[in-house]
């Protein structure tokens, strides 16, 4: 014969309920039950716990005292230019020779800005010469843009990305 138990120790039988032994050793006889499915109507019904909450990525937090160093002025090199380099602070282009700004420069720092250029903007397409300097409240703007003929070059915020560019091509 084998064991009453069994072949299975996982699935041993509870024994059976005697009145001679006392009520905390019945019901811990029944926690040692495997557990069992609860069924309802008959039917089975499977349970299923609710999904973990998401871990979410931060945004890449900026600092609020952040430098701007975007000029719209024609002497400051754009990334679309011809051969546009940066290394960290300094930026260069090759651009138009003639233009707006043949020659020309445009400063800003904080609460001051100023340009100067001589060019084709004048009436009908002839040189003009101007220049301009205004007091501002304080921005956090900095930077220096200078161009000669087709040469632009350019001191912006460390900050800046991209840190490395070469001939158009992002390195760093």
């Amino acid at each position: 014969k084998g064991s009453h138990f069994g072949s299975s120790p996982i699935l041993a039988p509870v024994p059976k309920r005697r009145p001679d032994v006392p009520f905390l050793c019945r019901s811990r006889a029944k926690m040692e039950q495997a557990p069992q499915q609860s069924t309802f109507d008959s039917e089975e019904v499977d349970v299923e716990m609710p999904a973990p909450k998401q871990h979410v990525m931060m945004p890449e937090e900026q600092h609020a005292a952040m430098l701007n160093s975007d000029s719209p002025h024609e002497s400051a090199p754009k990334s679309g230019d011809k051969l546009y380099s940066k290394l960290l602070c300094w930026n260069f282009s090759i651009g138009d020779p003639l233009g707006k700004a043949i020659c020309g420069e445009h400063q800003m720092l904080f609460c001051c800005e100023a340009s100067g250029e001589v060019g084709l903007g004048g009436k009908d397409g002839c040189l003009k010469c101007a220049n301009t300097c205004e007091l501002m409240m304080p921005e956090a703007r900095c930077g220096c843009f200078y161009k000669m003929f087709c040469i632009k070059c350019g001191l912006v915020s460390p900050l800046d990305k991209p840190f490395l560019v070469l001939c158009q091509k992002t390195i760093a």
